[in-house]
């Protein structure tokens, strides 16, 4: 009989980052939803009688929207920098000193080094970041935009505008929650599959997780417990292709570190 590989515990992803990362996502998105409601709002009631009245200024409105949606970018633009090496420097502490925890408790000795390998998946999730929350202004401010427009054209009142400005909000709310849980979930396992292979370790043994979801893989139960190679991942069916625990969006799946 085989006797089944020696493996060390998963690194999971850290909530309480994970919250964080949502909370500083949401600060800016109420922030941007209070700026643009405000001028909206105060605009709109300049203009409304005009509005009702079919006499639309939706020229004059366009343009000083596009100097508002100019301005949050930018602000998005500047933040999303900080907010992404602050993330990168979080999930790099935590996730490096659990490999470390979990590794010693199985007898290895190990000490991190930032190595070439890791810098990379590092800046790769720094840059991801930065594309992502940069990303979020574009397209709430342009929903707004089309909104406004809408509103102009058809001689809706200010009630109906603020009621859809509302639901936009929703969308960009739950977005954000979206980002910071996949790319915790992302980052956590590309670091450690990174600082394992750095210190020696070539295999890992598939872990699924719902993560009390409801919506989970089915390719992704049966994948419980394969061994795979760290530097090529695991064969998904459903994909058709080889990935990593958390490569895919939503995926809550981990690694355990194979020790030979």
């Amino acid at each position: 009989m085989a006797m089944k590989p020696k493996a060390a515990k998963a690194t999971r992803a850290n909530v309480g980052l994970q919250l964080e990362y949502q909370k500083k996502l949401k600060s800016l998105i109420e922030e941007m939803s209070n700026s643009v409601d405000y001028w909206l709002t105060a605009e709109y009631k300049r203009h409304e009688p005009k509005i009702v009245g079919d006499a639309t200024p939706s020229k004059l409105m366009n343009r000083k929207l596009i100097s508002v949606m100019g301005r949050w970018q930018l602000t998005f633009r500047q933040k999303a920098e900080d907010i992404a090496a602050w993330f990168v420097r979080r999930a790099d502490a935590y996730s490096s000193g659990s490999v470390v925890n979990k590794l010693r408790a199985e007898g290895m000795s190990v000490n991190m080094q930032l190595t070439p390998e890791v810098r990379n998946v590092l800046d790769s999730i720094y840059e991801t970041q930065v594309s992502l929350i940069k990303s979020i202004p574009e397209q709430y401010l342009t929903q707004v935009s089309t909104l406004v427009q809408e509103s102009v054209s058809r001689g809706r009142d200010i009630g109906y505008l603020k009621e859809e400005l509302k639901q936009r909000y929703g969308v960009t709310e739950r977005r954000a929650k979206v980002i910071a849980r996949d790319q915790n979930n992302k980052a956590s396992n590309a670091i450690s599959q990174q600082r394992c292979q750095s210190a020696g370790i070539t295999h890992g043994i598939w872990v699924h997780r719902a993560g009390g979801s409801k919506s989970f893989r089915h390719s992704h139960v049966k994948m419980n417990g394969t061994e795979f190679e760290l530097s090529k991942g695991c064969y998904d069916p459903h994909e058709g292709r080889m990935v990593m625990p958390g490569e895919l969006v939503n995926c809550k799946c981990e690694f355990r570190p194979v020790i030979k």
